[in-house]
């Protein structure tokens, strides 16, 4: 091969790889300081130890406004199920006596088709718009997602959400595609784990 071609092929080919390596140090380093931050404000029991490829999978568990929490890095489907990627998955504890469940997504155009089957409205056009419900006690969730909690998902869905909001069994769960790895992200999952405990609080009494 001609020298000349080399000589500008070589920094073509490595110098993408260079880049993304650095992205990825400092994309590292800000997932670990999130967690950090959430050590700090919170008093969770944080581990750092656990590594996936050149990526730090953190999670971080305890107990806040009396029930246990956890914060966690995995691996696994996205929610549309085409494929398999990082997570950030936040678990509440809560009451749960009548298998009462939900799943809310964020509405779009992918999604519409195999959610909106058998969804519940909650009589908030706006918020209608924006989320997909489904659950087997449609009433039990309109007295759920009162005004409050219909103010803290648009909020949370302004700051980028396009994950996955459930009720399984004892466990109110969070998940959002890829790590904690932007200021945005963190506020997401801090205002989930506040939002959480208020419904939480409402399922006493409903």
């Amino acid at each position: 091969m001609d020298p000349k071609i080399l000589l500008v092929l070589v920094p073509v080919l490595v110098v993408p790889w260079i880049v993304l390596y650095f992205v990825l140090i400092a994309s590292n380093k800000k997932v670990v300081s999130n967690y950090r931050k959430l050590n700090d404000k919170y008093q969770l029991d944080t581990d750092l130890s656990k590594k996936v490829g050149m990526k730090t999978h953190p999670c971080a568990e305890g107990i806040y406004r009396s029930r246990q929490v956890k914060i966690e890095s995995v691996v696994r489907d996205s929610v549309d199920g085409n494929k398999v990627i990082p997570h950030t998955v936040l678990t509440v504890d809560c009451a749960n006596t009548d298998n009462f469940h939900f799943k809310v997504v964020k509405r779009n155009k992918k999604n519409t088709q195999n959610y909106s089957a058998g969804s519940t409205l909650v009589d908030d056009s706006e918020f209608d718009d924006k989320f997909i419900i489904t659950t087997n006690n449609p009433g039990k969730v309109k007295r759920i997602f009162d005004f409050n909690t219909k103010f803290k998902l648009d909020q949370v869905s302004a700051l980028g959400f396009s994950g996955l909001i459930a009720l399984e069994g004892n466990r109110l769960i969070y998940m959002e595609p890829e790590l904690l790895a932007s200021d945005d992200s963190l506020m997401r999952i801090e205002l989930m784990m506040h939002e959480f405990c208020d419904i939480a609080e409402v399922m006493r009494y409903n």
